[in-house]
């Protein structure tokens, strides 16, 4: 206590320096993966992406299935033609041998199981480019809605990027004086050990390390409550404090 009762602030120590520099550097970090999110969710959006991808395929079925079922149409509008001109021949009077119009009465017979054929595949192919119409409508209007979502989510995620990168700047700024403040050899320290254990420093508690939970000697963890120099756990490395 001071003359006038109050009590005297303890000197921040070297090992708060450096908490206070890791707290900073985990706020940095978290800034930076928002904004890489939100770049990347600007730039390309994977959703999109598959539903477009969805969309060409059901475009390329529709195309396919239309192809298929002018080519049935085709085949079936030729058979069709064959047949009425046989059959325009056989009754017309315009051929009399018994024996050419017996073949033609023959070939008219084949053709009816081919017609009946090609008009079963032509109900079947416009079944299925109806079908493929639907399942196109279906990625139209998914494309189109999540265009749109992209579209309302755009103008947030840019003035959220613009005030993400404002605040790393400034948290740039803060860990430089943090840096500073702590002293460079202990931030090498920092760093050194940052590089294989994260967190790199930690809360005393009882008294054993806060970050592999073994204990300390009774004279570091003393030297931790005391806040007097850095102390470094003889297990983990890491810089522990009070």
């Amino acid at each position: 206590m001071t003359a006038g009762g109050e009590a005297r602030e303890r000197p921040i120590s070297r090992g708060q320096h450096l908490l206070s520099l890791q707290e900073t550097d985990e706020q940095i970090a978290l800034l930076e993966k928002e904004i890489a999110a939100l770049a990347s969710a600007l730039n390309r959006d994977p959703e999109l992406e598959r539903l477009r991808a969805e969309e060409r395929a059901a475009e390329a079925e529709r195309q396919a299935a239309e192809e298929r079922c002018r080519g049935v149409e085709r085949e079936l509008s030729g058979v069709r033609q064959r047949a009425r001109s046989l059959e325009k021949r056989l009754y017309d009077g315009s051929v009399r041998n018994p024996q050419d119009l017996l073949g033609m009465q023959r070939d008219l017979t084949a053709l009816k199981p081919r017609l009946d054929d090609l008009e079963a595949s032509l109900l079947e192919c416009m079944e299925a480019s109806e079908s493929a119409e639907t399942t196109l409508a279906g990625a139209n209007a998914a494309v189109a809605a999540r265009d749109a979502e992209r579209g309302s989510q755009e103008t947030p995620r840019r003035e959220r990027l613009a005030l993400a990168q404002s605040e790393l700047a400034d948290q740039r700024v803060v860990r430089t004086a943090a840096a500073a403040a702590a002293g460079a050899g202990d931030v090498r320290i920092y760093e050194r050990v940052a590089a294989h254990w994260k967190p790199a420093v930690v809360h005393l508690e009882g008294d054993s390390c806060g970050g592999c939970h073994l204990p300390l000697g009774i004279r570091e963890a003393n030297q931790v409550r005391s806040g007097e120099g850095l102390v470094q756990c003889s297990n983990c490395d890491r810089v522990v404090v009070r």
